[in-house]
């Protein structure tokens, strides 16, 4: 970057940092690198004069991204489980090491979601892996309600084991708390730890017969036919 002055070397780095952000999978990771892109915007707009309203907005940027990250890492250092991922890891997939529960604490993004609000898309390439720890969603397929799904199944599993798109569009029907896996991450610590590979299987196993138990209750309650 010979002859650029501070404020666009700056400027640079503060675009590196957001570059190098969202080829990041874990959620402190991203966190860190997007507040040090903040900071680094902070300073070229103060260097070059930018204005109050860009050093506002780049610092409140840089300030939420720190709060985040402050949180993550402080949760990472108590060991603490949040009450979802305890039901998850002891309940669900059936994984008690800590060690693998903190890889996988850091695969996990945990999102609050609205009525209404899809989380999966008929026809979507690689759809996100998702877990349902509270509330409910329809399924529906071409526009037909098929089932539902409830706290404790997971969403993307067929796309996941065939590479797919969704088969089905899901929407949330009520508030609901989930976590979305990043899915090439989750692949590599399969491979890396075997019987996390295996606990993953069943839990997801598990979640596909319940929710074939109930479209096909809903089928039969409408006089339609059963699928074996």
């Amino acid at each position: 970057m010979d002859g650029l002055a501070p404020g666009q070397i700056l400027a640079h780095l503060a675009a590196l940092l957001l570059v190098a952000a969202a080829l990041q999978r874990r959620p402190r990771i991203v966190r860190l690198l997007t507040m040090l892109a903040g900071i680094a915007a902070f300073a070229h707009f103060t260097l070059t004069g930018a204005g109050f309203a860009w050093m506002f907005w780049s610092g409140l940027f840089a300030a939420v991204n720190a709060v985040h990250f402050a949180a993550l890492a402080m949760r990472a250092r108590s060991g603490k489980l949040l009450e979802e991922e305890r039901e998850l890891f002891d309940e669900v997939m059936k994984i008690a090491e800590p060690g693998q529960q903190r890889h996988l604490r850091d695969l996990i993004d945990w999102r609050d979601i609205a009525p209404g609000q899809a989380l999966l898309t008929q026809g979507q390439a690689r759809p996100p892996l998702i877990y349902v720890a509270r509330g409910r969603a329809e399924i529906a397929v071409d526009g037909k309600r098929v089932g539902e799904c409830a706290p404790g199944d997971f969403l993307g599993e067929m796309s996941l084991i065939s590479g797919q798109t969704a088969t089905a569009t899901v929407s949330a029907a009520e508030p609901m708390r989930v976590a979305r896996f990043d899915r090439e991450a989750l692949a590599q610590l399969a491979r890396a730890a075997p019987e996390v590979g295996r606990a993953l299987d069943s839990a997801l196993n598990r979640s596909l017969a319940a929710k074939v138990l109930r479209m096909n209750a809903l089928a039969a309650a409408r006089g339609e036919t059963v699928a074996p």
